[in-house]
């Protein structure tokens, strides 16, 4: 018998996954095994560039209208009273001025005096008096609350005795005395002499800085032959 003759080895195929991947696996453990590779330095810190002057313009105008916050020591010091001189002193206007120049010499007594008279009728008053207080002295509505009766006494006996007596009248707190002088009808010629001299002694005599105001006083307290007297309160 004839020998049937062997079919040649069929040719090897492909196999069975690409050989470029074969070495995937012995890579993936290398990798495995290495230890971590160290982070790099950091490298310098580099400012921003500045902005230019187109930004730095558009910034201004979007805060235009914000108001800055002030800190409360800012704050604090705000509230303090600024030091002595810091701050000019307030004008006042030249009357107000006048009017307190003219106060304070009627309380300190160095007021000149406005004198009216006639042969028999006298008043004087401290300049700066309120006319109203005058008034009121005229018409008799502020009480006399002692008086000096001065008939019989002499020139000199009636300047010092007027002097003790307001003195007086002073050191007791009295605001209106009442000075019964005459009206000279006795005297020669029918001069009233301690009448005129009164007048002087009110206006110059030692007493001057206490007196106020004097005027002629009503029919019912004497009229020509007496005065009322203010003093200084």
């Amino acid at each position: 018998m004839k020998k049937k003759a062997q079919a040649p080895p069929a040719p090897a195929g492909p196999p069975a996954f690409n050989p470029a991947f074969a070495g995937l696996a012995g890579l993936k453990k290398n990798l495995a095994s290495r230890p971590p590779a160290a982070e790099p330095p950091a490298g310098p810190v580099v400012p921003p560039p500045p902005p230019s002057a187109g930004d730095e313009a558009l910034f201004r105008a979007e805060m235009a209208d914000v108001t800055p916050l002030v800190p409360k020591s800012a704050s604090r010091r705000l509230k303090e009273a600024p030091p002595p001189g810091a701050w000019p002193a307030p004008q006042m206007p030249d009357e107000d001025i006048e009017a307190l120049r003219s106060l304070a010499d009627l309380v300190s007594g160095r007021a000149e005096f406005d004198l009216t008279h006639t042969a028999e009728f006298v008043e004087g008053q401290t300049r700066g008096l309120p006319p109203s207080l005058m008034e009121q002295l005229r018409a008799g509505r502020i009480p006399f609350q002692d008086h000096l009766d001065l008939h019989g006494l002499t020139l000199i006996q009636s300047e010092a005795a007027v002097t003790r007596f307001i003195l007086d009248s002073v050191a007791k707190s009295r605001r209106s005395v009442l000075l019964v002088h005459g009206r000279g009808l006795g005297s020669p010629d029918g001069v009233p002499v301690i009448k005129h001299h009164l007048e002087s002694l009110l206006l110059h005599g030692p007493a001057r800085k206490y007196i106020l105001a004097f005027t002629t006083a009503r029919p019912v307290d004497g009229g020509l032959g007496a005065s009322y007297v203010l003093l200084r309160g």
